[in-house]
């Protein structure tokens, strides 16, 4: 029998940085109607309840099956093929390698680092800056960036020093990561026992580089911002939503 759902506390912290990919569905005001009577506002829970609260909770943010299982094969197999170039286990593997090894966070650390700290942008740094964005573009690709294009961007990514932390936009990577995991496994390139090898290979990279779920939703939707090249109110609702719901697997799993 596959093993759908975390057994630790770990696996299930590790989990938990996927919940803003869940909550797309707006699964949390569904858990509410579930468990919302054991939540009132001031009332503490019993370790039995909360433990009841929080196998609840696994069921709609654990599971590795996203609990569609089956039904979303196809549409699993489509978007891993589209968006992520995954086409098979070995494509799967390197693709979490590389989220693990470099993620879209290293580029956005050499981005910054090529930046004064000071605020000020001279020419030659913004010279820097734009040979270092252009660095890993394919042989042949074409970039459709005007010089007040690549301005606004040393701009912005200059003023995310201000909420941005040493782990820089880890939280991006991380989410994505057990994002392309589920993904995997329920297009049949992981089975349940590679899936949660791969999740426990987070463990080392986000252990200790968070305070608390604030910290980690600034650094998920500034990395967002940097890879799709615009805010998305929607996931900055569906951030706020984990971080003040009840029945949010972020109110459960602490940092510390």
């Amino acid at each position: 029998m596959q093993r759908i759902l975390p057994e630790t506390d770990l696996e299930k912290k590790l989990m938990s940085l996927g919940a803003p990919f869940i909550e797309e569905n707006q699964v949390l005001d569904e858990l509410f109607q579930v468990v919302g009577s054991d939540l009132e506002e001031g009332k503490e829970l019993s370790p039995e309840i909360r433990e009841q609260v929080m196998d609840e909770i696994g069921e709609y943010f654990f599971r590795l099956d996203m609990n569609y299982g089956p039904d979303i094969k196809l549409d699993c197999l489509a978007i891993l093929e589209e968006f992520w170039g995954v086409a098979d286990r070995e494509t799967c593997q390197k693709s979490l390698e590389n989220i693990r090894t470099q993620g879209h966070r290293t580029k956005f650390n050499v981005l910054r680092s090529a930046l004064p700290s000071d605020g000020s942008i001279d020419a030659v740094s913004m010279e820097k800056f734009r040979q270092i964005f252009r660095f890993d573009l394919e042989e042949g690709q074409e970039l459709q960036m005007s010089d007040a294009d690549y301005s606004k961007l040393a701009l912005w990514v200059q003023r995310t020093n201000k909420y941005l932390k040493e782990p820089g936009i880890l939280a991006w990577d991380a989410s994505r990561y057990i994002h392309l995991v589920r993904l995997s496994f329920v297009a049949g390139h992981l089975s349940d026992i590679q899936a949660w090898s791969e999740i426990l290979k987070l463990a080392p990279l986000i252990e200790g580089r968070f305070s608390n779920w604030m910290d980690f939703s600034q650094s998920l939707l500034i990395g967002r911002t940097f890879w799709s090249g615009s805010d998305d109110p929607r996931v900055k609702s569906i951030c706020e939503k984990l971080l003040g719901h009840p029945a949010s697997p972020w109110q459960f799993i602490s940092w510390s």
